[in-house]
């Protein structure tokens, strides 16, 4: 079995939790479809199964608001702001990878 494991800001924990956030956009973050396990890193980790159902494909430019919207966000503004804050380096032009997952409840 697959043990990959994709780590996500403890801020996303609730949005993930409820269902909010489906999506994560990730560069140069190889991730495969399959099992996983979804690690907040809180002062105590926590650890949701989940399995990673699609991976798309884009550049930074090319993500939209349904994108935004399915990765818990408010509006494309607000996703390419905490993108710049995880990524300090990403651009516009920068391949990025549109992870989708759900919970395995």
């Amino acid at each position: 079995m697959n043990s990959q494991s994709l780590y996500f800001h403890p801020d996303y924990l609730d949005a993930v939790r409820a269902g909010r956030k489906t999506t994560t956009v990730r560069f140069r973050d190889p991730v495969e479809v399959g099992p996983v396990s979804l690690v907040f890193e809180l002062d105590e980790e926590v650890a949701l199964p989940g399995v990673v159902t699609q991976l798309t494909g884009k550049t930074v430019a090319q993500l939209g608001e349904a994108d935004a919207r399915a990765d818990g966000f408010r509006d494309l503004a607000e996703l390419h702001g905490r993108l710049r804050y995880h990524y300090p380096d990403i651009g516009p032009a920068d391949d990025i990878t549109v992870v989708h997952f759900r919970l395995v409840r």
